[in-house]
């Protein structure tokens, strides 16, 4: 794994127990799903623009366009570092930081907080896309 996988996931990590809070971007205060990967990216050192004008459930094909604006690929396996992106029901919009090929962290509603879990059944289901930003060589 290397350095910057390493810096998002001690990132997301510090972040672990933070409250859910729609566009939130303060660890420790606040952070949303897309809020957390933003935390993470930037600590490792990415450039990631940051908009906050999305609804409660954004929009899927939006989430899709900003990954692929900021350079992350689609990819089949899951790695440490990449982000899953996941459905609901039609459209994608959910995302979580993948800190293993079994395991993510994120910013869940229902949970009230970050988590880190299993990439369980659950979720396997639900997986719309997995997309890599840094290479993991």
């Amino acid at each position: 794994m290397n350095d910057s996988i390493q810096k998002a996931i001690a990132a997301a990590r510090a972040c672990l127990g933070t409250p859910f809070h729609h566009q939130g971007r303060a660890p420790g205060v606040g952070v949303d799903c897309i809020g957390l990967v933003i935390v993470a990216f930037r600590a490792a050192g990415a450039k990631i623009d940051d908009r906050t004008d999305y609804a409660r459930r954004p929009d899927g094909q939006s989430l899709v366009k900003a990954l692929e604006a900021h350079g992350a690929r689609a990819v089949s396996d899951i790695q440490a570092g990449d982000v899953l992106l996941f459905r609901y029901d039609r459209q994608p919009q959910h995302v979580a930081l993948a800190t293993s090929s079994e395991t993510m962290i994120h910013s869940f509603a229902p949970a009230g907080k970050v988590v880190e879990t299993s990439i369980g059944d659950y979720w396997k289901r639900r997986l719309a896309g997995i997309y890599r930003f840094f290479s993991n060589v």
